[in-house]
């Protein structure tokens, strides 16, 4: 089966009748994919649109393409899904805004906790950036928020009225009970501490504001392997991994 490319298109370059790629995506589907008048493309404009359609001309500077077909929140999970995680050291946190991009996370809320070493703030475009590209990459077509550092209280007051979950070493559940937990919500946020983990007074701080504390297992996770764990076993509570 032939790989799908999709390809980026901004808001303001697409209609219902037509869409133009520019900049990187016109030189992606021209020069490294030897696209041709004819061939149909997909795209994506990172607000929950694809579009789909023959190439009708290739210029010097943008490709364009008719539309057929326009799907509304195509490739989305049903539940938009908050991981609001403690920022992890180095740059794993980019790596976890790609794979949980790809999975099916909709929000990302960047903390400050009592065990963060370290909040590098000013990252927000460059993580913005990596939900974009991994969106086009894994063909759903809304792109992920990436909201600015906030502290872990606020990121708790937040989720008011979602379902709301803490990863902490505590307690277990079962698929059936995650399922059940998640009834009738169409948001909820799980909340991920960074390398230290979460202290007490966080894990009561979450619970009195009704999170459901979750374990991840006996082995102990890093942050960002915990994150991606604990984002699928709830998106797939909720149905939303096919």
């Amino acid at each position: 089966m032939a790989h799908i490319h999709f390809f980026y298109v901004a808001p303001e370059d697409a209609s219902p009748e037509e869409f133009e790629l520019h900049g990187a995506e016109y030189a992606h589907a021209v020069r490294v994919l030897r696209k041709q008048v004819g061939e149909r493309i997909i795209a994506v404009d990172g607000l929950g649109r694809r579009y789909s359609g023959p190439i009708l001309s290739i210029g010097a500077k943008s490709l364009r393409a008719g539309v057929e077909r326009i799907e509304e929140g195509a490739g989305e999970p049903r539940l938009r899904l908050t991981l609001a995680q403690g920022v992890p050291r180095g740059g794993l946190f980019d790596w976890v805004i790609e794979k949980g991009t790809e999975i099916g996370i909709s929000v990302f809320q960047p903390m400050v906790t009592a065990g963060t070493v370290a909040a590098p703030h000013g990252r927000e475009t460059r993580w913005g950036e990596k939900a974009r590209a991994a969106m086009k990459q894994s063909g759903r077509s809304l792109a992920p928020e990436v909201r600015p550092i906030c502290p872990f209280a606020a990121a708790v007051t937040s989720a008011r009225g979602q379902a709301l979950f803490i990863a902490w070493e505590e307690a277990e559940v079962t698929r059936t009970e995650l399922a059940a937990a998640l009834w009738g919500h169409r948001a909820a946020t799980l909340l991920i501490g960074p390398e230290a983990g979460f202290t007490e007074a966080e894990v009561d701080l979450a619970v009195a504001a009704g999170a459901r504390v979750i374990s991840l297992g006996t082995r102990r996770l890093r942050s960002e392997t915990a994150a991606l764990t604990a984002a699928v076993r709830l998106l797939d509570a909720a149905g939303d991994l096919g």
